[in-house]
């Protein structure tokens, strides 16, 4: 028995749910060693069906951090996870545009003290 499966639209700037994988992927890359501990202290009931008790307690209390690989496991498995990842990236994504502007603001104020 063979099953015909439908293409499904995205309504996103990413073309197809294979790509919405990767990008996640990639958006999961970037979180910072805090945001793994918060996400693994915030959802840790869903980590123990992922991993074993005792690795989700490890990964809960910090002495160990998530892989890639696990944060993507419990995003496939709970919308509030991926949620709550997405959160996480906007928030130091907006931490390090912060930055940039701040360093742009210094190196503009340096310039124009060095015309002067």
């Amino acid at each position: 028995m063979s099953t015909l499966q439908v293409p499904r639209k995205v309504n996103s700037p990413v073309d197809g749910e294979k790509d919405v994988v990767f990008s996640l992927s990639q958006i999961v890359e970037f979180l910072s060693k805090e945001a793994r501990e918060k996400l693994a202290s915030e959802f840790y009931e869903e980590l123990k069906e992922i991993r074993t008790p005792q690795a989700a307690s490890q990964l809960a209390r910090g002495y160990k951090h998530m892989s890639n690989d696990t944060i993507l496991e419990l995003a496939s498995r709970s919308p509030e996870a991926k949620k709550r990842i997405l959160e996480l990236a906007k928030e130091e994504a907006e931490r390090v545009l912060q930055i940039i502007e701040a360093l742009q603001s210094q190196e503009e104020d340096e310039e124009e003290e060095a015309e002067e």
